[in-house]
């Protein structure tokens, strides 16, 4: 399949597979379209696998991620399942591969596995390799958070399998389409250009109301002065007692 270096709002993507294969890495599978990052992997698609907004939604019949989540931040984790879920088609699969922490954690404690190699390498599994950017891990799993993540996001008839002692195989089926803000994610106002103007609408779309003078002026020079980030504000609300009772007041 030729390389792709960008989606082009007028390409036919019916007539390139109907599963995707995400982060792919040199793991090229035929009958999939194959979406890396990075270049030199040779993937069909040269993509972030958490922007793949110009792919058709409802379309595809299987979305294999294969050590994807642990490279996103911890707080992205359910953003990336929501935008997988609009891409699945009703009844569409889900397959992960992810580390289960308590397994990397009975592993380091194993009597067989007190090596020096064995020990360098199960936290070489835990942080990743750190061989070149995005090879880092950034969170990992139980089968509690994985579950209730996948719910959350529109996933059921979740099936997990351990391999390796310290790896979750998963798979899901999509049983409902699900939307970012279904669970609290406002990535999107994070393009807003203009800091006021980013600031105005994070406070009426979370909090529902008009930023006070105060909390904006705080922001905004947090914000120009690099002290802090904007995904950080919308944490700050996310987390304030102030979004807490509007949340339950909702129910």
């Amino acid at each position: 399949m030729q390389l792709l270096s960008q989606l082009n709002d007028d390409f036919d993507f019916r007539v390139l597979p109907r599963k995707l294969n995400l982060g792919c890495g040199f793991d090229i599978r035929p009958d999939y379209l194959n979406i890396d990052l990075h270049e030199v992997h040779n993937p069909d698609l040269v993509a972030d696998v958490t922007r793949l907004g110009k792919l058709p939604p409802d379309f595809y019949e299987e979305i294999l991620a294969s050590d994807i989540l642990e490279h996103l931040p911890r707080s992205d984790t359910r953003r990336a399942l929501v935008h997988w879920n609009r891409l699945l088609k009703m009844g569409g699969i889900l397959r992960l591969r992810v580390p289960s922490i308590l397994g990397l954690a009975d592993l380091l404690q194993s009597p067989e596995m007190q090596s020096l190699d064995d020990q360098e390498h199960l936290v070489k599994c835990l942080f990743g390799t750190q061989a070149y950017t995005g090879d880092f891990h950034c969170t990992a799993f139980t089968e509690v958070v994985l579950r209730e993540y996948l719910a959350q996001c529109g996933y059921g008839q979740i099936a997990i399998v351990i391999k390796d002692r310290w790896l979750f195989d998963v798979t899901a089926v999509k049983e409902k389409n699900v939307s970012p803000r279904d669970i609290e994610d406002y990535s999107d106002l994070l393009e807003i250009e203009d800091d006021a103007a980013f600031i105005e609408a994070s406070f009426r779309q979370i909090l529902g109301r008009a930023p006070d003078g105060g909390g904006k002026s705080y922001f905004l020079e947090g914000l120009s002065s690099g002290r802090i980030q904007r995904g950080m504000i919308h944490v700050t609300m996310l987390d304030s007692d102030e979004y807490l009772r509007r949340k339950n007041k909702k129910k």
